[in-house]
């Protein structure tokens, strides 16, 4: 397996009908989508550190990450913020240009797109 890249990410979302368009921030790729919503994405392969996040006016509205700080969480470091706040496990694995099906999947049904 090869270590994702973010120009990958970005193909890989561009692919996507939920996405408007893209652009890259530094170690972030970002993906407009419907409502006034964008997903971010960090990777940093070196650390192999990862956040994937819908944000709608600076809020955060759902996310995966594997900040290791939920220790509680059965997929301890992946997990998952839910809309209502909870954490819980998360089904990504440190690859977000393998995960991006996951992500579109849970974002289209969480904003009902």
């Amino acid at each position: 397996m090869s270590l994702p890249t973010l120009p990958e990410t970005a193909r890989r979302l561009l692919l996507s009908p939920l996405v408007l368009d893209i652009e890259f921030l530094g170690t972030k790729v970002r993906a407009h989508i419907p409502n006034s919503y964008t997903l971010d994405i960090y990777y940093n392969a070196t650390l192999q550190k990862y956040s994937c996040t819908i944000i709608k006016q600076n809020k955060r509205i759902i996310g995966w990450d594997n900040a290791p700080h939920h220790k509680h969480v059965k997929t301890y470091p992946h997990h998952f913020h839910r809309p209502d706040g909870k954490i819980t496990q998360s089904k990504m694995k440190s690859n977000p240009t393998e995960d991006i099906t996951t992500i579109l999947r849970e974002t289209k049904k969480t904003l009902k797109l």
